[in-house]
């Protein structure tokens, strides 16, 4: 199976549950920040004719603001959409970084995926308008 039908089952299974988490505040930040880093690399790696607003179960349900909408082409969109429903559906509360989390939900291929983006897109997001949600997870990641 891969990552997309992954997520299709989840959201036939769980959907009404991914959307109830998708309208929590921590949550929310941190798909917002998942979609700003991935859009800083999407700008930098990929076509600008390709990438369109995006949209996902996530921005039907709110939890976009509309000035963080990020514009990303089809494959990023498709990482971006994995990690929303990895995102809604963890069970640590309070939820640790990726990194340091002992259990690792993402399947092989888009953990590989998240790490090269975060890699290349943290350091710039700082200058990207993307500076507080950076902060804000950097601190995340220190304490976890």
């Amino acid at each position: 199976m891969n990552a997309e039908e992954a997520i299709d089952r989840a959201y036939e299974r769980l959907g009404e549950r991914i959307h109830e988490k998708f309208r929590r505040k921590d949550i929310a930040r941190d798909i917002v920040t998942l979609a700003g880093m991935a859009e800083i690399y999407c700008a930098d790696h990929h076509d600008d004719a390709q990438r369109v607003p995006f949209r996902s179960e996530a921005t039907e349900a709110g939890a976009y603001p509309a000035r963080k909408i990020p514009r990303l082409c089809p494959d990023c969109a498709r990482h971006v959409r994995y990690g929303e429903v990895r995102r809604a559906l963890c069970t640590r509360d309070p939820r640790p970084s990726c990194k340091t989390c002992s259990n690792h939900c993402y399947a092989p291929d888009e953990a590989a995926w998240q790490r090269t983006c975060m890699a290349y897109a943290g350091p710039r997001a700082m200058f990207r308008g993307h500076a507080i949600d950076a902060i804000r997870h950097l601190i995340q990641t220190r304490r976890s």
